[in-house]
């Protein structure tokens, strides 16, 4: 089944895995995000997936800086901490019943290895899809958690009001926001009290539906300095750690 009328997942080509870890707060490994081209056929890419549960719990990715927190973790197990995989999809496969059966197999594969499945889904592509295969996804998702899978939303539009009555469903874990957009939006963004509404919206949804917020593409200095000045839970880009070819 193919939500958007593109390209089934089952045909489309194999391009790529990069790998690349997520931080908590205070510098511990959390999560490494597995990324993909558009989806192979099932085997291949539950097989090529498959292939790196046994690395999982090595966090081979070299960290291009050192703060004391990431130095003082090498006295602890890395294995502690980092306990989430994220698999991001490129399209919104899972109006596919067939590719929500293969993200739980692969989810019990990796929690044989003490790790939870996060699957990543793209923002627009999600919510741009005909409402018709829009209930499917949103069917398959609560399946994939009754399973002990997380959510994640990636690539959130901070200004995209369409996505708050949403946020109701608990559908979402994780809220995955562009570091870079967001400091472009600020500095378009006359409105001098545009950033306190959003560090409030985020300390409401962290509350109330219990979802963390992860900073991705965070790539320098000033960018990282502006997402902890916001209320994010976990950090992920090149400033703290280059993406892994697989």
């Amino acid at each position: 089944m193919n939500a958007t009328g593109g390209i089934s997942p089952a045909k489309a080509p194999y391009r790529y895995l990069t790998r690349q870890l997520i931080l908590s707060r205070d510098d511990r490994p959390f999560a490494s995000e597995i990324s993909t081209g558009p989806l192979p056929a099932t085997s291949s890419w539950t097989t090529q997936a498959g292939q790196l549960c046994e690395r999982c719990n090595e966090p081979s990715v070299h960290l291009r800086r050192e703060p004391c927190s990431l130095k003082d973790r090498r006295s602890h197990r890395p294995e502690k901490y980092l306990n989430r995989t994220l698999l991001s999809l490129s399209e919104p496969g899972l109006a596919s019943f067939a590719l929500t059966n293969e993200l739980i197999q692969f989810g019990n594969n990796l929690r044989d290895f003490g790790h939870t499945l996060v699957v990543s889904l793209k923002g627009r592509a999600f919510w741009e899809v005909d409402s018709k295969y829009k209930k499917n996804i949103i069917y398959h998702m609560y399946h994939l958690k009754d399973h002990g899978i997380e959510i994640a939303l990636d690539d959130y539009n901070i200004q995209r009001e369409a996505l708050t009555r949403f946020n109701t469903l608990n559908l979402f874990n994780y809220i995955k926001v562009s570091i870079s957009s967001l400091g472009q939006c600020l500095k378009l963004n006359s409105d001098p009290e545009f950033f306190n509404r959003l560090h409030d919206h985020m300390v409401t949804l962290t509350h109330h539906n219990k979802i963390s917020f992860i900073a991705d593409r965070v790539e320098h200095i000033e960018s990282h300095s502006l997402a902890r000045a916001l209320p994010f839970d976990y950090f992920q880009g090149s400033y703290y750690s280059p993406a892994d070819h697989l």
